[in-house]
């Protein structure tokens, strides 16, 4: 399932106010992968913003559906790209260790530290996991689909 959004919101350029539109595609595939991803558009092109830019949008656009998208993508976006478990993803974040990627090999050198670089067999960063999205949210999301 795939839907695209269209919300009104204000943004500020150079001290100006323009009326811009901030466009979200959301989608659900049939084995429960969400992904959100957005661009904004003004004066009638598609600038500034692209892809990942749902944090910035959050901050002008004031729609309650927008919100919620913005609620799920913060748990959920690529449920199925997680380069850790939740114990070692957990230990990371506690430890202020974000940007995974960026910083892979201070991340298993302090999950190593703290004897959780292997967890039940699993190496961190070795291969994506997928995390199931609660039924809840599931149902949360389809019917913003729908």
């Amino acid at each position: 399932m795939k839907k695209v959004f269209e919300f009104k919101c204000i943004t500020v350029r150079r001290g100006r106010h323009y009326h811009t539109i901030a466009r979200v595609e959301v989608e659900l595939t049939s084995d429960n992968v969400f992904t959100a991803s957005a661009s904004l558009k003004w004066a009638g092109k598609w600038f500034g913003m692209a892809g990942q830019c749902l944090d910035e949008l959050n901050e002008i656009v004031k729609d309650k559906e927008f919100k919620t998208i913005y609620e799920m993508w913060k748990k959920h976006h690529l449920n199925d790209m997680h380069p850790g478990t939740e114990v070692q993803e957990e230990a990371l974040n506690k430890a202020g260790l974000t940007g995974w990627a960026s910083n892979y090999e201070q991340c298993c050198e302090y999950l190593k530290s703290v004897g959780l670089y292997e967890d039940n067999g699993y190496k961190f960063g070795t291969g994506w996991l997928k995390r199931e999205i609660p039924q809840e949210d599931l149902e949360i999301i389809k019917g913003l689909l729908n």
